[in-house]
This record gives C-alpha cells, structure tokens and sequence, in this order.
C-alpha cells in the first residue's frame, strides 16, 4: 500500500511578527497545502493520507477556518483522510473535534480521537489496521502509545501507528513533552509509525519518522545542518510492501514558501555586492522566500545607504517578506562621508559632533541615537544636493 504522511499543518496560525499582508499570504498557504497533499497522494497512487495530530493551530477558531482544510479534503474522494488530534489541537470535551464532528463530514475523513485499532483499508486481501494514539491533554505523563504493545488485530494484517509527541532521547530542544518509546514500531509490531509534533522531517528508524511541517512556520535551521533553509515543507510518501517488510519512504516537496536564516559580518562596503548576490541565488523565484536577515559589522554611511538601496528596498521588494535583524550593523562614516555632507559650517559641526558622540557615547540613549541623527543628516543632504 502507499500512504501519504504528514503533521503539524496548524490551520489558523498567527504570524504576529509580520505586517497583516503578509501572515494572510503565510496562513493562505497553510490553507492551500491540503490541496497540495490531495494532489500528491493522486499522483503518486497513494489511497490514505495520515495527519499525525496538529491540523489546527489552537482551539478557538471560526466556523469557516475549521471548515475550509475539510472542504479541501473532500475535494479529492478517492483519497481517505485520517485526522488525530495534537497538543495544540487536543482532543477536549466540547472541543474542537467535537465541533468537527457535528458538521457535515465528508465520507473520505475519518477522524480518531481515541485510542484502538481500526480497519481502514483492505490492501489485496490483505487487511490494513491504523492504531492512532490521539492526545486529550496538551501534555500527556505517559506515552500513549503503549497500548498498542497489547492491542489485537488479526494475523497478517498490516499495523500502522500515529502518534504526535517527542521520541525518547530526541527532546532535548524542548519542542515537546509527549514522550513516545523509539522502539514502539518493534515492540507493538508496527509495519510503520507515523509520528507528528516535530516541526523538522526526521527519521528515528526505519520504521519511525516525523513527516515535519508541510509549510514552515519559523525561522530554525536544524542542529547540525548546512546552509540556510529551515526545515519544513514537505511530507512522506510511504510504500508498504508487507507485514515485515521494512516500508520505503521518501520526502516529497509540498510547501510553498521556502524560509531562510541568513547571518552575515560586514567588515567594509564592498562586501554589499556579494551579500546581495547571495540572498538573490537563495531560489530561482524569490517570490517564494520568507528571510530572516541578520547583519553585523560596519559600514559608512555611504555603505549604508547602498544597503538600505540594494539589500532591504531592492531584495526586500522582491521575497515575500523579511525579518531584519541590523542592530549589531555599526557606523563607521569616513571623511569623504562628512565632506558629502559639508566641507565646513554649522552643518559640518553638526556631523562631526554626531561622529563623536556615536564614537564615545555618555550612555545607552546616546549611543542609539547619535548614529541615527548622523545617518538621517547624510540621507537629508543628499537628497536636498539631488534636488538642488
């Protein structure tokens, strides 16, 4: 059989640290990618999509933000949807599940909000049994999955287990509290686990792994890792071939926006050009770039209005949206900066006292402000000397 798996879409989620424009497009996206997973799973053959807990982002939601990822699931008959409930999304009484299961359900979802085995598939005979292990608590003190070790299903069914927690001895960046044993999937005779929570595709072992996120939703790059793109916007695609044979799994790209972490050390003006180069080569459409942008170092004050030019007005205007992080970028005008301003009068007095109070500031305001005032009298006199 193939499956696809996936988590963590939180429908509803809030991007407080963007301007409203923009967390419409991030939320829109997460929207879209359960058309992105139906359509997968239809190109890849797959009859069963498995949503290993965190559909939604919290409780409180509209009628219509609850609504529109199942009015995207029925979209695709041929394909089952199996939902679980997360930490976020858990399972309480009066909940969200229960507002979920009064609505009108198409026959393709199936929710499971409590534990046990149930038949979801007969796969050429060969029976199909799913084993969720769904959260009603966001912090559970036992693992969930436990009861699997001892729940029956005929002999030569395949068993598939969904949990949404942090695997035992991978916890230690404390994205979650809901412990799940590693050695579950042998222990209860699971052909595969789905696991959910962790926001990162990750493969615990060959027969355990997190889906991540389809669509990221912050800026972390993985411990351990190269480069700048945060993990996140893909799913599993999973063949199972028997009962004990160990399942195939491969990611498949579903996201559509791509996040980067961007750290860079400015040591002279030059460097401007091939800052720029690089954030410009991140992704053929940068349309599709989130960018956390963190700048340190010097430049003069000429540099830095080619930054603000180049990198936060030209760059900026060409990703979907960028966090800027300049607090640690310094000010270090040169003398042909201050001869651009004035060559002598009060004007000039002005700069070069500036220059000195950002140099040896009296204290904390001091030092914020000058190079402000500093950077505001070269921008103003140079666009009084363009329009003169």
């Amino acid at each position: 059989m193939r499956l696809i798996h996936s988590s963590d879409l939180q429908i509803g989620k809030v991007f407080m640290y963007f301007e409203p424009a923009v967390a419409a497009l991030l939320q829109d996206a997460r929207q879209a990618a359960v058309r992105t997973l139906g359509e997968l799973a239809v190109k890849h053959g797959a009859s069963t999509v498995l949503l290993a807990g965190d559909i939604y982002d919290k409780q409180q939601l509209t009628p219509q933000t609850l609504a529109k990822p199942i009015e995207g699931m029925r979209q695709f008959p041929k394909v089952t949807w199996h939902l679980m409930p997360g930490n976020h999304d858990h399972a309480r009484e009066n909940g969200l599940w229960d507002r979920l299961a009064r609505t009108h359900l198409p026959a393709n979802v199936q929710l499971h909000t409590s534990p046990g085995a149930v038949k979801i598939l007969d796969d050429d005979g060969t029976p199909v049994f799913l084993l969720p292990a769904p959260l009603s608590h966001i912090a559970s003190t036992g693992d969930l999955t436990a009861y699997m070790d001892d729940e029956a299903t005929p002999e030569g069914a395949i068993r598939i287990g969904m949990a949404h927690g942090s695997i035992q001895g991978f916890g230690s960046d404390g994205e979650a509290s809901n412990y799940v044993a590693p050695s579950r999937a042998q222990s209860a005779g699971l052909s595969y686990l789905a696991m959910g929570d962790w926001h990162r595709q990750m493969q615990i072992n060959d027969r355990v792994w997190y889906s991540g996120t389809p669509e990221p939703d912050q800026f972390k790059t993985p411990t351990g890792t190269a480069g700048t793109l945060c993990n996140g916007g893909s799913a599993l695609l999973v063949e199972i071939a028997g009962v004990h044979a160990a399942p195939k799994v491969q990611p498949i790209e579903v996201g559509r926006y791509r996040w980067h972490q961007v750290t860079k050390t400015l040591t002279e003006d030059s460097q401007l050009e091939l800052l720029e180069a690089g954030l410009r080569a991140l992704d053929p459409d940068l349309s599709r770039i989130v960018l956390d942008l963190e700048v340190t170092g010097t430049l003069s004050l000429a540099g830095r209005r080619r930054f603000e030019e180049r990198i936060v007005h030209g760059v900026g205007a060409a990703v979907c949206a960028t966090r800027l992080q300049d607090r640690g970028l310094v000010l270090e005008p040169t003398a042909e900066d201050l001869d651009d301003i004035d060559r002598s009068g009060f004007v000039r007095v002005a700069a070069d006292r500036l220059k000195a109070m950002a140099e040896h500031p009296s204290d904390a305001e001091q030092a914020r402000l000058a190079p402000l005032a500093l950077r505001r009298l070269y921008i103003e006199h140079l666009k009084q000397a363009g329009n003169q």
